[in-house]
């Protein structure tokens, strides 16, 4: 009677909500154990890009599904980097099998890598459920042309879907004074390697150079945005050029992204379209 209830009460929850997730709603009548990566400060939840060197922390909560009750039987946090290879992995016990359980695990690489974080929880049911991200291990440019710090600012535009009887976004959003430092390498053939740190967030790359102009490769960074019901962090894809005046570096481009999150049983989805600029002046050696 009690899962009866409960799969009614998801079917009659359906007609209050606009725009649903098949696989939201099948993962619930499947009744599988919830699994998920907390978001808190110190702690790794989404895809993101450390220097080499980092220390990665990452807290996990499990529980078993409210409405089989089925009891956690397994759960297995594993590391493997860009080849495959299994570098970190630890099954811990739950000290409550019948309620939620939270873990906690530090790992440091040893060589920069792209690294995939996996955790899986299993119930006495056979059921299972997958929580993970990517993380970028970065091994920073040594300095050639040099290295420019500075802001930038992205001027977008957001649009989403109407969740919780809330009106959907339609609106300019801008995200001001994002600190950046570009450390330019050396110039092979027209091509400079150089790594981006954007707000703490490295990214390794290629610039191809014509006189005083660069032309960045096309590179992923993610940001939270702060909305309502629920904050959204958005993989935004950026594509900049940067021109070369003296000590002056001042960039410009576009950036689209998108991002979505679950509330209930409604995906709450945002995406983002807007230029961006930015003034960086060249570090004293």
């Amino acid at each position: 009677m009690k899962k009866l209830f409960f799969a009614m009460a998801c079917f009659m929850g359906l007609m209050f909500f606009a725009s649903c997730d098949s696989e939201v709603i099948n993962e619930i009548m499947e009744q599988k154990p919830t699994v998920e990566l907390v978001s808190e400060e110190g702690f790794i939840s989404s895809n993101t890009s450390v220097y080499v060197g980092t220390e990665l922390n990452f807290k996990v909560k499990v529980a078993p599904n409210s409405g089989s009750e089925s009891p956690l039987a397994h759960f297995d946090f594993s590391i493997t980097n860009a080849s495959g290879t299994t570098v970190f992995n630890e099954n811990p016990e739950f000290t409550d099998p019948s309620g939620e359980n939270i873990f906690t695990f530090s790992y440091t690489p040893d060589v920069a890598s792209t690294y995939i974080v996996t955790a899986t929880v299993t119930d006495e049911a056979g059921k299972a459920n997958v929580d993970g991200v990517t993380i970028d291990y970065v091994e920073p440019v040594v300095e050639g042309i040099g290295t420019f710090e500075g802001l930038m600012t992205i001027n977008g535009h957001i649009t989403s879907n109407s969740v919780q009887n809330l009106p959907a976004y339609d609106e300019d959003y801008d995200i001001n004074d994002l600190p950046i430092q570009i450390v330019l390498g050396t110039n092979d053939e027209g091509k400079i390697n150089a790594t981006l740190d954007i707000d703490g967030t490295p990214v390794t790359l290629y610039a191809t150079q014509d006189g005083d102009n660069l032309v960045f490769d096309e590179f992923h960074f993610n940001r939270e945005i702060e909305l309502m019901p629920q904050n959204v962090v958005l993989d935004l894809i950026i594509n900049m050029t940067g021109v070369m005046d003296g000590d002056n570096l001042t960039l410009s481009g576009t950036c689209s992204g998108a991002g979505s999150t679950t509330i209930v049983v409604v995906v709450f989805e945002v995406n983002l379209e807007g230029t961006l600029t930015g003034e960086l002046q060249k570090v004293a050696e």
